[in-house]
């Protein structure tokens, strides 16, 4: 199933780039009935399969050449229900923005709950680019996510990203394609020396760090959340514990005290009776 932004925005693309009369004999030749599409009703998988062929043969546009130019122009298409307000946030640098781009599917679930999005991770950084695995169920979307790529970089990076595929292969039921995206990824370089940089370690007592933090989480192995705790019952745990450490503390020393007063007195005791023994012995004589 698909949701019907995508093929909204494809419907309004073929209008807006080769008109009405076009995107009447598309829809005639894809089969397909509807005039339009409802943002967040879900349609068939091969509806925009069927549109994206049929509008290739009737315009003569190559396959590839189409869905790349429907990719770019879907960047603008989702302006105008505020999703370019959550792209730009994406990231300060192109290399947040691809880093990101599974966090952006995860929060389009909350107004696409049935989503199917394909997935993304990077790998071998440098300066001159990255490299990006792009996995997904749907076959034939590859050129329809380079334009997207492209469009992102020159729209809210003004950044020039050339993208060069390296493989293509079907695994499983997965369409798995990585790709070499290149641009200048100064970040990158600064990232890299300030990581290289020495830093001074400065320390903190217990208090700050429990006001920094209002929350402390803890994980055990492997991986597993195993306790959230808030500041209060934390600070309140410490602070009996210090009452407790203190009370210790003033029994020990008291304990020891007596001790010595004990000690003391024992002493005492003994250098009185060798007096005593003294004081007889010279009567004796």
């Amino acid at each position: 199933m698909m949701y019907g932004l995508l093929c909204e925005s494809l419907h309004d693309f073929i209008k807006e780039s080769y008109g009405d009369d076009v995107w009447k004999l598309v829809r005639e030749r894809a089969d397909v009935r509807l005039h339009s599409f409802v943002t967040h009703e879900v349609y068939s998988e091969s509806v925009i399969p069927r549109i994206a062929m049929a509008a290739s043969g009737v315009t003569g546009t190559p396959y590839s050449d189409l869905m790349n130019s429907w990719g770019v122009y879907f960047l603008g298409f989702v302006g105008k229900y505020g999703y370019d307000r959550i792209l730009k946030v994406l990231g300060r640098h192109v290399r947040d923005f691809v880093n990101g781009l599974d966090n952006l599917h995860e929060y389009l679930r909350f107004s696409y709950p049935k989503v199917q999005p394909p997935t993304f991770f990077c790998q071998e950084e440098s300066a001159t680019g990255v490299t990006l695995h792009y996995r997904s169920k749907r076959k034939g979307y590859l050129h329809y996510a380079m334009g997207q790529l492209r469009q992102m970089g020159k729209q809210f990076y003004d950044t020039d990203i050339h993208v060069e595929v390296l493989s293509e292969q079907l695994v499983g039921d997965y369409s798995h394609v990585t790709m070499r995206l290149n641009f200048d990824n100064s970040a990158y370089r600064y990232i890299q020396k300030e990581d290289t940089d020495e830093e001074e370690m400065l320390s903190f007592t217990s208090d700050f760090f429990f006001e920094v933090f209002p929350f402390n989480i803890i994980i055990s192995h492997p991986n597993n959340l195993f306790e959230i705790i808030s500041k209060e019952p934390v600070k309140r745990e410490r602070n009996l514990h210090n009452r407790v450490q203190s009370e210790e503390r003033v029994n020990n020393e008291g304990r020891v005290s007596r001790e010595l007063k004990k000690r003391g007195q024992s002493e005492e005791s003994v250098n009185i009776e060798r007096r005593v023994k003294r004081k007889r012995i010279k009567r004796a004589k």
